[in-house]
Formats: structure tokens, sequence, C-alpha cells
């Protein structure tokens, strides 16, 4: 028979109580009851089996020797379907033998008849309680993996995706290389979270944008007292990933110092806190990326030819867009969704001679520039037909101003005068918006000001310019 769960309780889980003796089932049913759980009640292996696999189960209590059939047979079906749910066996002779097998297969724990209550309620709540935790590590993966989705078809990014499956279940070292923009970062939190240690942290670090006197104590972590200002214990990133990935970017730009100590945590597995004597042991897998060529810097004596052979034990190469063109439209499609849906608007409508346009451009910041475009004309141009004159103004707006003969000089001139012109052209698209320029150069608003004012740029005069050309009628003149 099946007793249906009474649902107008309010109840800590569902439990599947499958036991061939009617009256064990009534008592276990009544014990967890009082302890506001809901039970659901078979008598039967097919049954349960059925109760089972019609979803809304978080633990089974299952009679191991069940009439005219095998629970661990039964419990094998119902870890093979719902691993993540898990099972009691109660047995009133079970031996050692078959309690280790059912260790072996995956069930929770195995108590004897008689039950005692206490036993059974504390094993209850053990169980409901990995099992939550067991769920709630899936749905962080899947939430992760969705956040840092990799997208496309091509027969490169193919091959990313291939090599990604065969190394996210392992600890080797991997070394991630390509562009800036081409999607490293979603390379390296793919490895950590298809892997065996997606319940683990994923810690990440810019190499390039620790000061190199802050990067070792940053990696390694320090005592009280091992500097000025070091009032307190801190642990290390390495530290702080342990039992998952610490993800090490431009790693090519980590001072030959801290390369010694990274090479000796890869070697020994033992890290050494600043301030302090002894070193510790920690289970941290190491994930680096870079996008220079490391070769020309061994070559230069300003990297570790050592170092390099133990983080590059398999690397990846994510290409840049430009070898995948064919992927573009797909990466258009997944940004025009998502982004439309982050800042709230009606995803706008490419003209039909868009996609030829985009394709032929080469796209030189990869797909964070791809992403970046999308979002600026999502936030331009919601639920709007966009057509080339759009896009090939905004990209002419952006585009680095051109160099006049005789007008070289520092390279940190020639930056402020690219970000002056680029904030200008923000500024223009947004018609003088100052919300919606700071989503689009991802700033908060007062960062967005402090800049305006570095660079005496009126943003009130750039919004009534803006104001004063859409009002104008076709008879009017400048």
């Amino acid at each position: 028979m099946l007793e249906k769960a009474d649902m107008s309780m309010k109840a800590k889980a569902r439990i599947l109580i499958v036991d061939d003796d009617v009256t064990i089932c009534q008592n276990l049913s009544r014990i967890l009851k009082k302890n506001d759980y809901v039970t659901v009640i078979t008598n039967s292996a097919s049954e349960g089996l059925q109760a089972h696999d019609a979803g809304e189960i978080d633990l089974v209590l299952l009679d191991l020797h069940i009439a005219e059939s095998d629970g661990l047979l039964i419990a094998e079906k119902m870890l093979r379907s719902h691993p993540h749910i898990p099972i009691i066996l109660i047995s009133g002779y079970a031996t050692i033998a078959r309690a280790v097998e059912a260790t072996k297969l995956g069930v929770f724990d195995v108590l004897e008849k008689p039950l005692d209550r206490n036993r059974l309620l504390i094993t209850v709540r053990n169980a409901l309680y990995r099992g939550n935790l067991e769920k709630e590590i899936v749905r962080l993966k899947d939430e992760t993996l969705n956040r840092y989705q990799m997208i496309g078809k091509s027969e490169k990014i193919r091959q990313v995706y291939e090599r990604i499956d065969k190394l996210a279940d392992t600890d080797s070292p991997v070394l991630i290389s390509g562009e800036n923009g081409v999607g490293k970062e979603l390379v390296a939190t793919a490895l950590h979270a298809r892997g065996r240690r997606a319940a683990g942290p994923m810690v990440k670090m810019n190499c390039a944008a620790i000061p190199p006197d802050l990067l070792e104590s940053e990696l390694f972590g320090y005592a009280r007292g091992a500097f000025t200002g070091a009032d307190e214990k801190k642990p290390g990133r390495i530290e702080r990933a342990a039992g998952g990935t610490l993800f090490l970017d431009e790693i090519a730009d980590m001072a030959m110092s801290a390369q010694v100590k990274v090479l000796r945590f890869l070697d020994t597995g033992e890290i050494q806190k600043l301030g302090e004597s002894s070193p510790i042991r920690v289970n941290t897998r190491l994930i680096t990326a870079s996008n220079r060529n490391i070769p020309d810097l061994i070559r230069e004596k300003r990297f570790r030819e050592d170092l390099y052979f133990r983080i590059n034990v398999v690397p990846i190469h994510v290409p840049p867009l430009r070898e995948r063109s064919e992927d573009i439209p797909l990466l258009l499609d997944h940004f025009l969704d998502v982004l439309s849906q982050k800042n709230g608007v009606p995803r706008p409508r490419l003209a039909p001679q868009m996609e030829h346009f985009l394709l032929k451009y080469s796209w030189p910041g990869n797909i964070r520039q791809l992403r970046n475009f999308v979002e600026r004309i999502t936030i331009l141009y919601p639920g709007e037909l966009v057509d080339v004159d759009k896009v090939q103004a905004l990209f002419d707006e952006t585009a680095v101003p051109a160099i006049a003969p005789g007008a070289l000089g520092p390279l940190k001139d020639a930056m402020v005068e690219y970000e002056r012109h680029y904030l200008v052209a923000v500024l223009k698209q947004t018609n003088g918006q100052l919300t919606q320029a700071a989503r689009v150069l991802e700033i908060d608003r007062a960062n967005l000001y402090r800049k305006l004012k570095r660079y005496g740029i009126d943003a009130a005069q750039i919004k009534k310019d803006a104001n004063t050309t859409a009002s104008k009628t076709p008879g009017d003149s400048d």
C-alpha cells in the first residue's frame, strides 16, 4: 500500500519508508511525524522505487531484507537515479560484510532492529544535512557554470571544451594561455566547477594588480608582527583555497622572489607564512594564466624555467575571437539576452546586415570587447532596431584618436588623452546620462565624477547639447 504524505503540516523534509512490515512502518512514521517530518510509506520494492522516482523525496529508510527483493539492489537503483538523496538501511540481522558493502555502494548508514529512537533521529538529521549540502553544491556548481558559461561551437573552442573535460577531475597544474579578453578566467572557473574540487573554494588573484612588495604576503599570508602594520595573523590566498583551487592570472608578472616560493609549494605542498619559522601543508590545486609568451621571458631571465615546467604540465590555449568568427552570432545572441535582463530593458534587434559587419571586424579586445559592445547597444538602443550606421558611429567615437605628426610623447600622456577621449565618447553616446555612462564604463558614479573633474569634462554641457540636438525639427538650422 502507499500512504500519502500529510501535506497540511509544516515539515522539514519528506522521508520515504520502504518496509514490508506494516507495524514497523507505522512506528517509524509516528516517531518521524512527532519530529515534524512528512512520511511516505510503501510496503514493497516496486512501490518504493515508484515513490522514489516520483520526486520530492529527501531521505529513504529502506529495509535491507524486503520481501522478494534485496535492499542493496533497490538502494543501488535509487542511488543511480538520484545520487543526492541519502539512504539509511534498516535490518534485523545485518552482517558486517553487508554493512561494508552498503557503505561502499553509497548508503549513508545501516541501523539494526529494534531501532533506538534517539539514534534513528540523529542519523536521519545527519543524513538530511549531508543530502542538503550535496544539493547545495550541485546548485552552486550549476549556477557557477551558467554564470561563467562558455559559448561556441567552432572546432577550436570544442578542443578547449575537450581539454577541460579531461583535466577537470585531476589535480595537475594547468597553464591557460591566450590574448586579453579571450576568456581565460572562464576556462579556469570551468576546470574548478566541473571537477571534484567544486565543493571547495575557488580563490582568484591577478598577479599584475598586486604591488610586488605585497604579493608574497597576499599569496602566503603572514604572522602577527611579521612587519609594520601586521596587527593580526592573516592566511594567504593559497591557504584560503585549501581543498579547492587557486587561480593566478597574469603569472608572468610575478616577481622572481615569489616565483621561487610558488615553485617550492608545487614541489612540496607546503607554504611558509611571513614571520613564521615552520611550514604548513596545504591541499590546493594551482591554475595559472598568462597573455604573454613565457619562453621569451625565460630567455630574458625574467621568469624561472623550472617554474614554467611545473605550471605547464597540461596547457590550454584559448583562441582569439578572430580565429573562431563562426562563434560570433552565438555570442551575440547570448549577450543580448543576458545583458538585456541584467539592465532591465527590452532586447535590441539587429538589422540583417549587422552580422556581416560584425563578422568582418577583427575584435582586438576579443570576447570582453564584444560583451562590452553588446552592453552599450543594449543600454543605448533598448528595444530598437540597431543598424550599421549606429554601430559604425559607436566604433568611430570609441576608436583610438589619430596621432598628428610631431605629436609623439610619453606613453602616460597618450593614455591620459585616450581615457579623456573615451569618456567624452561614452557620454555623447549616453546623451550625458551619468548613470548610464557609469554602467557602460563599469565604474561607479563617484569614480566617474572624479574622472570628469580630473579631465575638465563638462557632462552637463554634453547633456544640454544632446537635448538640443534631439529637440530640433527638420526645419531647424544650426
